[in-house]
Order: C-alpha cells, then structure tokens, then sequence
C-alpha cells in the first residue's frame, strides 16, 4: 500500500499552526497578546486535537502494514512487530518525561514529571493503541463519544474535591494536570476515533483495483468525511446554544461543545485534504510546503522551543507578522535542503525507530541463546 498523501499533508498542517501559534504568542508582547488569543479560538481544531486523531490514523496504518509483514516475512514475527512497537513507544515516553523535566520541574516539583504536554499525551495513547486497534471500529466509535460524555463532569467533580480528598487529587493530577494543555482523556477520543479512520484508509488503499479504490475514496473518505463532519459541527453548535446557552463554548478549547466541535472539523479537513492530493495536485507532492513539517515533526517540536528564546516578548501586533512569516519560510528551506542532503537521519522519530528494531532484535537473540 502505498503512502497516503493526505494523512502527511495534515500532520504538516498541525505542525506549521503549532509553530506559528507557539511564536505568536512567545514572540508578542504581553499587552498584545489579545491578538493570539482571538486568532488561536477561531482554529484551535488543527492543533493538538488534530494531532492526536492523525497519530491515531498512522498508528493504524503501521500496525496493519506490519501485520502483513508477519504473514508475508517468516523471519518477522508478532512477538518482534509487539516488541518495536512497545520499545518505540517507551523511547516516546522517555523524551516527554525529558521534556517535561526542562519545562516543568523546576515550577511545580518532582510531580511536574507528569504534566499532560502533548510528548506525554502521545506515548500513552500509543501504549493503548495496540489493544485499541483489536476491537471493532463500531465499538471504538462509542468508546469515543462515552470518553467525551464523560470528560467534562469527571473533571468538575475532581476539580472541586481535588483539595479535600487525596484519592481526588492523585486522580485529577493523573488524569487532567494541568487541563489547559492536552490531558489524556479528551485527547484520547481524538486518537481513537482516529484508528477507525485509519481502518477506513486501510481497507479502501488496500484494494489493487484503481478505479474501484477511486471511487471508494470519492464515497466513503470524501462525501462521508465531509457530511459526517458538518453534522457533527452542527450538533456541537445546537448543543452550545440550546443545552449549554453559551454559543461562545464552541470556541473555548476544552468545553464540552468544543471537543464535539474540533472532531467534526478533523473530518472536514481530511476529506478536503484527500480530495486535493487525490484528485487535483500532481504526484510531485513530496516537494510541497507541509510535507517536511511533517516527515521532521517530532525534531522541529523540540527545536521550536529554542528558537522562540530569540525574540521573547519583542514584537507588537502589528511588527510580528513579518518576522513569522520569514522564520516559516526559512524554516521551510531548511527543512527542504536537509531533506535532500541527509533524508530521514535528521528525523527523531526515524532514529527512534531504528533504535526499537535493535532493541527487539536484541533481546530475540538472548531469548535464542
């Protein structure tokens, strides 16, 4: 099966917002912040949300290809394909835990180590993942939706009894600290209704038939993505003014509505992106602006953070946007260029990987011996 064109070109996409917004707000100066705030409510859906379902469709997708593998390779078995998915995903663990430690620690303590930024939320969803992708897509469908019912009251009653009740507080700090960033549960329900798009995608760019597969994209990707999608904005908006009267909610990242909200736009925006890079852009889509943002993902979210110490709090908000828009297309360039030098050895999640091979290689060696 070939590489989806699509599924890249979104991941690129919430990248190329992440590092924008992150600039935005790092580089302006605290008197204009009004500005990110406002601009980050209207498309929040492309963030972290959109990440995770996307993770949740590439994760689908490798485990299904290297099942193929096991069948096809006598030398690849599920024990070696369960052993690099779980020492990948442990290595994942260990860079958020890094990560955390740098940025958190020295604010909130030792307890910091497990703060819900997103190179934590992913490695967890990840560890479920597996597991996850065993049951049937109907069933993942409704674990999605019960996660999302029950997010926001789980978190109301934890948060009033978190100072009054130690059982409370270790939960709340499990599952929720700190709820501004990407906390587990909601994002979860992005990741898994994500493998149920990724079993879509499998299924449909499995088949051998061209014209077949075309028209299944058209149908079952395209029209249904976009007309499940509008509904799903729809019921989220009704919900926002006539069950919650608060239309604003669909815009606040984290509320009941917005959560509902952010899913129906990840749908909209893969069905466009798969009807562009399907049926109307050329087959030279590797040379296109997003895919190195996503083939580099995971190195350009830790490098960003350095780059952003550059002008801390300089700019106004009228003085910002040149500067953003020439480190995006420097950015771009660079990526571009060691792209073609040195391919995949710039890539982080390619030595990881690489690194989880020799480990489950490894360890088959001394289980022989």
């Amino acid at each position: 099966m070939r590489r989806i064109k699509s599924i890249d070109a979104f991941r690129g996409l919430c990248m190329l917002y992440m590092i924008f917004m992150h600039f935005f707000e790092w580089w302006i100066i605290p008197a204009d912040i009004w500005v990110h705030t406002a601009g980050r409510m209207m498309i929040e859906f492309i963030g972290a949300s959109a990440f995770l379902f996307i993770s949740g469709i590439s994760t689908t997708l490798s485990i299904r290809l290297r099942k193929e593998k096991v069948n096809s390779d006598p030398n690849y078995s599920n024990s070696v394909l369960i052993k690099e998915y779980y020492y990948r995903d442990l290595l994942f663990l260990s860079i958020g835990l890094i990560y955390n430690a740098f940025t958190v620690v020295g604010i909130w303590g030792l307890r910091g180590l497990w703060s819900w930024y997103i190179l934590l939320t992913i490695p967890v969803c990840l560890a479920i993942g597996y597991p996850l992708i065993k049951l049937p897509k109907i069933v993942r469908i409704v674990l999605t939706f019960f996660i999302i019912f029950i997010t926001y009251p789980l978190f109301a009653v934890l948060e009033s009894l978190r100072y009054t009740d130690g059982v409370s507080e270790i939960l709340y700090h499990l599952l929720f600290n700190p709820y501004w960033e990407d906390p587990i549960l909601p994002m979860f329900a992005y990741f898994c209704f994500g493998t149920v798009i990724g079993e879509i995608f499998y299924e449909i760019y499995s088949i051998k038939d061209e014209n077949l597969k075309n028209t299944l994209v058209k149908k079952r990707i395209i029209r249904n993505f976009l007309i499940y999608g509008i509904i799903i904005i729809l019921i989220s908006i009704v919900g926002a003014i006539f069950v919650f009267n608060d239309p604003i909610s669909v815009l606040i990242r984290g509320s009941f509505s917005w959560i509902i909200y952010a899913l129906g736009w990840n749908l909209i925006i893969m069905g466009i992106l798969t009807y562009l890079h399907e049926f109307k852009f050329s087959s030279e889509w590797k040379h296109r602006f997003l895919y190195y943002f996503s083939f580099y993902s995971l190195t350009i979210y830790l490098i960003h953070n350095i780059v952003a110490l550059f002008f801390w709090h300089f700019f106004n908000k009228y003085s910002v946007w040149i500067p953003l828009i020439l480190i995006i297309i420097l950015l771009w360039f660079m990526l571009k260029t060691i792209y073609k030098k040195i391919g995949p050895k710039f890539s982080l999640k390619y030595a990881i990987s690489k690194v989880a091979v020799y480990l489950s290689k490894k360890k088959r060696v001394k289980l022989m011996v």
